[in-house]
């Protein structure tokens, strides 16, 4: 408890001070200073800045008795002490014109973590969302989605399967000769506002290989990849049978070309 306690900014001696009241109040110093192993020359010191957090209370009287606030008035109080200072600390770092010199790439190792990644990703959308999920995801992610819809967010759907989806504009990928897929698990690819994005497969026999970034550049070039997607699935839903013909099911002879 120590350390959580000085987690959020209060002193090990102040801990231990406020702990040892818990267990035995009202106490004066030297029953404080006995039962915490704080030095009996450090007690009214202490005791005066736990007075002041309004974690403990004084009676005035002499000898000098403390006595601890309730738990829950003390966390409610250092909860809202953290909000106010959290608050002010944004306020003055806007200050500053920050242009970040990198962005990182983070891995995500899990294929849970990697869907409550894109949902909150797609809970911040402001303007547009591109994204390209398998039907088994979908779910996963779809009250998000749907969520930024009513906020008139603009929604591209590339699903990979045959759930259905009424909002935004949807588009259907046909999963047939699609290989790999047992392996690697199913793809996600989403970026949001053009400024994030989230990409890997999901895993299967293999581990879960999803990323998440602001690079720039990265972002990019995912939203390209499915734009392109979209152009393809497009151009399909119009000239099907004549593709079909030439390149096979599901562009299967194309793949083959390139190694897929």
């Amino acid at each position: 408890m120590i350390s959580l306690f000085k987690g959020l900014g209060i002193t090990e001696y102040e801990a231990k001070v406020y702990l040892s009241l818990l267990s035995l109040h009202p106490a004066s110093a030297y029953t404080i200073s006995r039962n915490s192993g704080v030095p009996h020359s450090r007690v009214y010191d202490v005791t005066r800045r736990l007075i002041r957090r309004e974690m403990v209370a004084s009676t005035g009287t002499k000898p000098e008795m403390f006595s601890p606030l309730a738990p829950e008035k003390v966390i409610e109080g250092l909860q809202s002490d953290y909000l106010r200072h959290s608050e002010d600390l944004e306020k003055r770092l806007k200050e500053f014109e920050f242009q970040a010199d990198f962005d990182p790439v983070w891995n995500l190792g899990d294929r849970d973590a990697a869907l409550a990644k894109a949902a909150s990703m797609l809970d911040d959308a402001e303007s547009t969302i591109y994204i390209g999920v398998w039907d088994a995801e979908l779910l996963h992610v779809q009250p998000a989605l749907e969520r930024a819809a009513e906020r008139e967010v603009q929604v591209f759907v590339l699903i990979y399967g045959k759930a259905k989806l009424d909002i935004g504009m949807v588009y259907y990928h046909d999963t047939e000769y699609l290989t790999g897929y047992e392996e690697l698990g199913r793809t996600l690819d989403c970026t949001v506002d053009s400024t994030y994005c989230i990409s890997g497969t999901m895993g299967g026999t293999a581990d879960c290989r999803v990323v998440w970034s602001q690079n720039r550049g990265l972002v990019q070039t995912i939203e390209s990849y499915i734009k392109h997607d979209f152009y393809l699935a497009d151009i399909t839903r119009n000239l099907g049978p004549e593709i079909e013909s030439r390149y096979g099911k599901n562009l299967l002879e194309l793949r083959r070309k390139f190694g897929d």
